[in-house]
């Protein structure tokens, strides 16, 4: 069990790694900067926790985008951002 793990870990960095290497360096600065300003935000952390490094921050919100359906650009399934149709009230 514990080798499956381990193994289901080093494919979640292997696919973050690939999902990275994909983007321009503009590209993920702009990720880098989003993710980063996004936990700071939302981050509910006592002002004695320092906040960790910009890395792991990136790498968790990358896996998490290839694991949404929701986050089309960043998984990669498109190519440009299109604003999402208004609904009628």
């Amino acid at each position: 069990m514990l080798a499956y793990f381990e193994t289901r870990a080093q494919q979640r960095e292997q696919d973050i790694d690939e999902r990275l290497a994909q983007l321009t360096s503009r590209e993920r600065s702009l990720v880098r900067d989003a993710a980063v300003m996004g936990y700071v935000l939302g981050s509910r952390r006592q002002d004695s926790e320092p906040f960790p490094l910009d890395i792991p921050i990136v790498r968790g919100v990358v896996y998490a985008a290839l694991r949404d359906e929701n986050f089309h650009v960043l998984r990669g399934a498109v190519h440009q951002y299109t604003e999402p149709k208004e609904t009628n009230p």
